[in-house]
């Protein structure tokens, strides 16, 4: 699986995914307790998060998406060299 293989999304598309559906974004920024991340169309999203991602500022990762409630409710996973950290993004 390689960066390359999947599109950056924009805010529509993000709202719509399926669980099991796996899209690119840059990690924007990391704080502690939460994750911004970049959206292919510029709109940025926070993640509350319990651990740091295995990844830096600036860098493009892969996300999953592992639950979607169609309500605002979107949990997430970033999805790196095999391995899964889980978020809770509600936006």
């Amino acid at each position: 699986m390689k960066l390359s293989d999947f599109k950056a999304i924009g805010v529509r598309r993000f709202y719509e995914m399926e669980p099991g559906s796996i899209f690119r974004a840059t990690i924007q920024d990391i704080q502690p307790g939460k994750v911004i991340i970049r959206l292919g169309d510029g709109e940025l999203y926070t993640a509350r998060s319990m651990v740091l991602p295995p990844a830096h500022i600036g860098e493009d990762c892969l996300f999953g998406v592992k639950e979607n409630d169609f309500r605002g409710k979107i949990i997430l996973e970033v999805v790196k060299s095999g391995t899964k950290f889980s978020f809770d993004m509600r936006v």
